[in-house]
C-alpha cells in the first residue's frame, strides 16, 4: 500500500473502533503525528474520505466525522436491504457444502440457551458481521463484495450495536436461522426475502437506538 492507503486505512480503523466519531473535527497534524508520517498522505486520505461521505467539511472549512441524520440511516438500510438480499440469493445458487457448514457453526455459536444469550452485544455484534461476511464470500461475486464493503464503512459512523437493545440477539438468531435454512435449500427468493426482513428488524432496533 502508499503511504495514501495506510493513512486512510489507518482512519478508517479509528472511525470502525469508535475511536473517532460522528461529529469529530480532523486535522492534517494531528492524524499525521498519530499516524506517523507526513501531511501529503495523511492529506490525500482525508481528501478520498471526503469523496466517500465519512468525512465532511464543516464549520469554517474544518473537517469532521460526518454527522448522520434518521433519513440518511434509513438510506443507508434501504441499501443494505438490496445488498444483504442480493448475498444471501447467490449464497443459495452458489454456496458450497463447506461454506453451509461455516454458516451453521457460527450460527451455532449464537444459539441461546434456555431462552437467553450468555454472549455480550459486542460478541453478538462480532459473530454476526462473521455471519454476514460468510454469506457475502458464498455469493462467489466479486462485485457484490466490493459494494458492500463500500457500505459497511458508512455503517461504521453509527453508535453502537444494535444487539444492545434488548431482545434483538435472541430475535436476529431465529432470523439468521432462516437465511441459513434457505440457502442451504437452495431456495434464491427465499433467501433473499428473509434475508431483507432480517435487515428491516435491524434497522428497527436502530431508530429505537436513536431516538
Amino acid at each position: 500500500m502508499t503511504y495514501a492507503d495506510q493513512a486512510y486505512q489507518g482512519i478508517l480503523r479509528r472511525i470502525q473502533t469508535g475511536e473517532l466519531r460522528q461529529g469529530d473535527r480532523l486535522t492534517e497534524d494531528r492524524i499525521a503525528e498519530g499516524l506517523g508520517m507526513s501531511r501529503t498522505p495523511v492529506r490525500e486520505a482525508l481528501n478520498r474520505l471526503v469523496s466517500r461521505g465519512l468525512v465532511e467539511v464543516s464549520l469554517g472549512r474544518t473537517l469532521a466525522i460526518r454527522r448522520l441524520e434518521r433519513a440518511q440511516v434509513i438510506e443507508l438500510y434501504e441499501m443494505r436491504q438490496i445488498l444483504e438480499g442480493a448475498a444471501a440469493r447467490l449464497a443459495a445458487k452458489h454456496a458450497s457444502k463447506a461454506e453451509i457448514y461455516s454458516l451453521e457453526n457460527l450460527l451455532e455459536r449464537t444459539r441461546p440457551e434456555n431462552g437467553k444469550l450468555a454472549l455480550s452485544p459486542d460478541a453478538m455484534a462480532k459473530l454476526n458481521t462473521e455471519f454476514h461476511d460468510g454469506i457475502l464470500q458464498a455469493s462467489h461475486n466479486r462485485y457484490l463484495q466490493d459494494q458492500s464493503e463500500q457500505l459497511r464503512e458508512s455503517l461504521w459512523l453509527l453508535v453502537g450495536t444494535t444487539f444492545s437493545v434488548k431482545g434483538r440477539s435472541k430475535a436476529a438468531y431465529g432470523e439468521h436461522a432462516l437465511i441459513l435454512q434457505a440457502i442451504a435449500a437452495g431456495d434464491e427468493s427465499g433467501a433473499e426475502e428473509v434475508a431483507r426482513q432480517h435487515i428491516e428488524r435491524s434497522l428497527e432496533a436502530r431508530l429505537t437506538m436513536d431516538g
